[in-house]
């Protein structure tokens, strides 16, 4: 049989949705044996159906193909005889024909119905390779989607670690801040600068009195320096 498929073996039936189905749910991958056991024990009987019809049809001991053509009689008898036998022959030789005409009938639509299972089964085959083919990409696309997401979640809990420190040092400068902040003691901003204003004037005028100071030192240092060797010539 031909019409562009090929032949497959009965084994290959819907039961192979039903074993993926398992197979899935179990969460197991069985090996090609026994895969190929499973699908020979669980053959439906609509797809035994066609076979056994065609068997039964073809090798059934009511089988018309064995059946030899209805001969006449040797020898002939005679003219009166003869005409009865024949028109007897002829009956029943139509009857023959009649028979395997409805015989060759039913036998033409065995082998459509045969012919239908057959197709059918190769239209599952091919549907069942394609979704194996779509499981296989699914599952790549989910197994890559699913190391996408455990990276960028490595990636967000790097980031947390370092929003979790930078928020507990915010708080502890928060707390260092409120402390000063909160304490009575401290002026506020524009006074303390106003002080710190008259603290440098006061250091500048201290700079100038220590460098006026300086300059009187060394003056009266050379005055005291002219008056003992003033001395010392008035003692010679």
């Amino acid at each position: 049989m031909n019409n562009g498929f090929f032949y497959v073996p009965f084994s290959v039936s819907l039961k192979q949705a039903s074993a993926a189905t398992t197979v899935m749910a179990s969460y197991a991958i069985l090996d090609q044996s026994e895969e190929d056991s499973l699908h020979k024990s669980r053959l439906l009987n609509v797809e035994e159906k066609p076979f056994k019809r065609i068997t039964k049809r073809l090798l059934a001991p009511s089988s018309l193909i064995p059946v030899p053509p209805i001969l006449p009689p040797t020898p002939p008898p005679d003219a009166s005889a003869a005409d009865e036998a024949a028109a007897a022959h002829e009956l029943e030789k139509q009857q023959q024909l009649d028979s395997h005409r409805q015989w060759r009938e039913d036998a033409l639509l065995d082998f459509a119905a045969f012919e239908s299972s057959i197709i059918r089964i190769q239209f599952l085959l091919t549907s069942n390779i394609k979704e194996r083919e779509r499981y296989a990409a699914e599952k790549l696309k989910i197994q890559a989607t699913a190391q996408a997401v455990r990276d960028n979640t490595a990636d967000l809990r790097v980031q947390l670690e370092e929003a979790q420190e930078t928020l507990a040092l915010r708080k502890e400068y928060d707390e260092l801040a409120e402390k000063i902040t909160s304490n009575r003691l401290l002026r506020p901003r524009a006074e303390q600068h106003m002080n710190l204003e008259k603290l440098n004037e006061e250091i500048a005028e201290l700079k100038r009195e220590s460098a006026e100071y300086a300059q009187t030192w060394t003056e009266r240092r050379e005055q005291f320096g002219k008056i003992i060797e003033e001395g010392m010539q008035l003692r010679r």
